[in-house]
Formats: structure tokens, sequence, C-alpha cells
């Protein structure tokens, strides 16, 4: 007696690997949770909030989006996707100096 008398045992498993723009987003979101954590942790060590990091918590958001923008363009080939990846890739690079500046800023660096 089987357990499972639909499945047949020598058909492979039904696994189907997340889609890359799916990947990017998990990617993104695992940025975003390092970046709580660490924020958190420093709040609860010294007893005050970093100020001037919004440029910190930007870029994951636009990395993301630039990595969606460029897997679309390359599924469409549709030049508008291209140029919203350039742009949101600038605006990652940008929000990433200006944030790690206002950390270091703010550390008294």
């Amino acid at each position: 007696m089987t357990q499972f008398p639909d499945k047949d045992p020598k058909e492979p498993g039904s696994y189907t690997p997340a889609s890359p723009v799916k990947r990017a987003l998990a990617w993104m979101g695992v940025v975003y949770m390092v970046i709580l954590v660490l924020l958190t942790t420093y709040n609860m060590a010294t007893g005050e909030p970093l100020h001037g990091i919004p440029g910190v918590l930007l870029f994951p958001a636009c990395g993301g989006l630039s990595a969606v923008a460029f897997l679309r363009w390359r599924e469409l080939r549709r030049a508008p996707m291209l140029v919203l990846g350039i742009l949101a890739a600038l605006a990652c690079a940008v929000s990433l100096i200006t944030g790690l500046l206002a950390v270091a800023a703010a550390l008294g660096g």
C-alpha cells in the first residue's frame, strides 16, 4: 500500500525554481533585514538612533528596481526598461554614497 497513490514514483519532482525577478526581490529583502538588524542593534547599544540615513535605507529599493528593470529589458528588449534600469542603478549608487557619508558623519568619522 502506497501513501500517495496519485503520484508515480518514477516521475521527477514538481519543483519549480523561483524566477530571477523573485530572487532579486528576495535579495533586496535580505539586504533590508540586515540593515534593520544593524540599525536596531546600534540603537539598543548606544541609546540613540542614527540620523541622516535615508540614503542607506533607499539604496536596496533602487538596486531592486534596477535589477528588475534589467531583467525585464532582457526579456522584452524595450528601451524604457533599459533607461529605467540605468537610472535606478545611478540612484542606487548615489543614495549609497550619500548614505554612507551621512553614517560616517553621524558616527564621528
